[in-house]
């Protein structure tokens, strides 16, 4: 599991990108004329439509990120929703916020980090502790 941490005001948002994800951010382009892949690149335009894409994409990364952190028994936190995201990044914020959801996506689809690390699987690390004699 790759997580990518977006922090805002002292907290972090644990953005992972899983197949339940995809098919949600895909859902998100349902009834619109282009295709699905198209929330994606909508998120990093400076528009009212793209700044709800990026803050509801960002919150769907950030609950399977939760969900799977509670399933590996991690301290339990709160996912804000997106109009919370909205009302409270400054500008500034919605840009790293951009570049965390790009980070987590890559990173869900199996690409290497933006500093040229490859993705360690935590999850399987986990599980691989777990089943050693």
């Amino acid at each position: 599991m790759k997580t990518i941490e977006f922090e805002y005001g002292g907290k972090a948002l644990h953005l992972y990108m899983n197949g339940e994800a995809m098919f949600a951010i895909e859902a998100l382009d349902e009834g619109r004329p282009e295709g699905t892949d198209e929330v994606l690149d909508r998120i990093s335009e400076t528009s009212p439509e793209a700044i709800a894409d990026l803050c509801r994409v960002a919150v769907i990364l950030a609950e399977q990120g939760e969900l799977c952190r509670r399933y590996l028994q991690y301290t339990p936190s709160r996912v804000p929703s997106d109009q919370e995201l909205r009302m409270l990044l400054s500008p500034l914020q919605l840009r790293g916020l951009c570049a965390a959801v790009y980070r987590a996506v890559n990173a869900g689809f199996g690409a290497a980090d933006a500093d040229g690390d490859e993705d360690i699987d935590t999850g399987l690390a986990e599980l691989e502790k777990k089943t050693r004699f």
